[in-house]
């Protein structure tokens, strides 16, 4: 069984947050936690709505060629397809995006996992997709 991750963007600060557990409640509210020690938060973070502020981006059980984990959000290089794709999750299974010019395609991430290399993300790494084919 895989381990289930996430990781935070806030979208407001356009920063990483450095969570170690995150609640989510009935009315959508997030609450992010980092814990100094094993009593006292430290650093934790309320948000009102959820989808907006906070980006919570879910690690896929797949790891990329180099051995680092894939996040859905990632931005991943196809050395032999010469493509850059973005990791997203639909609702049946985890699939990578890839753009040709002006054409979209999906792809299923298990199969290319291991021929893929991260090279950033969305958050931080958008202009590689304006390229498309590209490298």
């Amino acid at each position: 069984m895989r381990p289930i991750e996430f990781r935070a963007w806030d979208e407001t600060e356009k920063r990483w947050l450095n969570i170690d557990e995150f609640f989510i409640f009935y009315d959508g509210t997030i609450f992010l936690v980092k814990w100094l020690d094993d009593s006292v938060y430290d650093d934790a973070v309320t948000l009102d709505r959820a989808g907006e502020d906070i980006k919570l981006e879910q690690y896929t059980g797949l790891r990329d060629k180099n051995g680092n984990k894939i996040f859905e959000g990632d931005i991943c290089w196809n050395e032999p397809n010469e493509l850059y794709g973005l990791v997203f999750y639909d609702e049946k299974t985890t699939k990578v995006k890839f753009r040709f010019s002006d054409e979209m395609r999906s792809s299923d991430l298990y199969e290319w996992s291991d021929e893929v290399e991260i090279r950033g993300n969305i958050h931080d790494n958008l202009e590689l997709l304006e390229g498309g084919a590209a490298e």
